[in-house]
């Protein structure tokens, strides 16, 4: 980066003490660790540490100043108190980086489930339209443009114009992000004004963090506040949650599958194990789609992604080719096994609902196929839906096969306790390592079975005990059936 102007940095936040005026700025950083002679600091009350902790360190190390919003911290030259200090460092970062959100189309999808795969086959759509386009989400940023790994579906205020200020040099034209509600709860895209913005749906799912579902639906819907004047909003409008959002807020367009009221919606549709075929009405514009996405799940996917890309002037002919061309959603309803007896599906899903999308896609389609699962809750997250996962899972079937996910700092047995209660019949074994709960699940294995693999989709780690280790289920299949 080219040194800025302090006070450029700055612009917007606070006037700046004579002593700083002309200083320039080499980088911007929230931790501590990262400061080098030239750099701002930007103190963060986090999860994990308060930044307001560092300021001494920060200052050692040669920071320019530092953006604190605690009230227990001394104002100084060098310590500037902001009343929101993650407010402030939207700003700074946007300043920094040049306002890269100006030069490029913004689009942002939210929504408990669905979020990776609509935004992948928008990516699909748009790029036979013939743009360049930058996805940012659960599978890192595709394509790697700063070959860095954020670790968050929504990275932090800095890291979020990093990406976008890299892709603005690469003259890309579309930057597709995937908004979590920790990032809207926690201010990371505040400064950024989306072009379009698209809604899938929302289900039980970090209570943990939020409290309740209502605060949780309240941090999801300040997305559609951050809309350009002349952008829109295309919201799957079938559950309560998403009329909800078009009462709110204006530019908003309604998708459904069954309301043909709705500005957009499926006149007809045929799902079967090779995917999905349907007939839309785009605003009076038939259009009739063939996907091998397989479930109705993700033909709301489909018809989200599709739907923002009409509004953003893409033709009906690269759509529909788009869409035709996206073949599977990596670690999403994938096949990952042709080599033994069964049918195995790996999918991502971590929650009760998206676990009841992809069990009934498979039985809609696999009616005479038996149904295993193996699955496990989350350590040190939303322990209300542990149960409602099982209870989920038992309505589809007859075997289950109780295995971590990443326990993180939670004991394994405690885990599997508080799943348990959710299940209502003797049809689950217990395991507290994965690998012996998969190679069990695929022993067991016949012709007449099918094997849906929750939870990991296409990682490859788990997180015990504070460390990402090595693990990959695909990985296991593939030496079990070599051995």
């Amino acid at each position: 980066m080219i040194p800025i102007e302090l006070n450029k940095v700055l612009d917007g936040i606070v006037e700046l003490d004579n002593s700083l005026l002309g200083k320039q700025v080499l980088g911007i950083s929230m931790n501590s660790k990262d400061i080098s002679p030239g750099f701002v600091f930007v103190a963060i009350n986090g999860t994990k540490f308060n930044g307001n902790d560092f300021i001494d360190e920060a200052l050692l190390k040669g920071a320019i100043c530092v953006i604190s919003d605690s009230k227990n911290r001394e104002q100084s030259s060098k310590v500037i108190q902001v009343k929101n200090a993650r407010e402030a460092l939207g700003k700074i970062a946007a300043n920094f980086y040049d306002h890269p959100e100006h030069k490029i189309k913004l689009i942002g999808v939210t929504g408990t489930n669905g979020k990776t795969s609509t935004t992948l086959i928008l990516k699909s759509i748009l790029e036979s339209y013939g743009k360049k386009v930058l996805q940012v989400g659960t599978l890192g940023i595709i394509p790697n443009i700063v070959n860095n790994d954020f670790g968050l579906t929504t990275p932090n205020s800095i890291d979020i114009f990093k990406i976008l200020n890299a892709a603005v040099q690469k003259e890309y034209d579309f930057a597709i992000l995937e908004v979590s509600s920790h990032a809207l709860s926690q201010n990371r895209v505040d400064n950024l004004r989306f072009d379009f913005a698209g809604f899938t749906n929302l289900t039980l799912d970090h209570l943990d963090y939020h409290g309740t579902i209502q605060k949780y639906f309240n941090d999801k819907k300040k997305l559609f506040g951050l809309i350009k004047d002349n952008g829109s909003s295309l919201i799957l409008s079938d559950s309560t949650y998403g009329k909800d959002i078009c009462n709110e807020y204006d530019n908003t367009n309604t998708i459904s599958l069954a309301n043909k009221d709705a500005d957009f919606y499926c006149v007809d549709f045929n799902l079967n194990h090779n995917g999905t075929t349907a007939i839309f009405n785009f605003k009076g514009t038939s259009i009739e789609i063939v996907s091998r996405l397989v479930g109705k799940y993700n033909l709301e996917n489909v018809i989200l992604a599709a739907t923002v890309a009409f509004e953003a002037g893409v033709d009906i002919e690269s759509i529909k080719e788009g869409i035709a061309s996206c073949k599977f959603i990596p670690g999403r309803y994938e096949f990952i096994s042709n080599k033994g007896p069964a049918i195995i599906i790996s999918d991502y899903g971590h929650t009760p609902d998206a676990y009841t999308n992809v069990l009934q896609s498979i039985k809609d389609v696999y009616h005479d196929k038996n149904i295993k699962v193996l699955f496990g809750a989350g350590g040190n997250r939303d322990k209300s839906k542990r149960a409602e996962m099982a209870n989920a899972i038992e309505n589809f079937a007859v075997q289950c096969y109780l295995a971590p996910d990443n326990p993180r700092f939670e004991n394994i047995d405690d885990i599997n306790h508080e799943v348990v209660k959710g299940f209502s019949k003797n049809i689950y074994q217990l395991f507290n390592d994965r690998e012996k709960g998969l190679i069990a699940a695929l022993a067991d294995l016949t012709s007449n079975d099918i094997l849906i693999i929750f939870g990991k989709g296409n990682e490859e780690y788990q997180e015990i005990s504070g460390k990402k280790l090595h693990y990959s289920d695909r990985k296991i299949i593939e030496e079990f059936y070599e051995n």
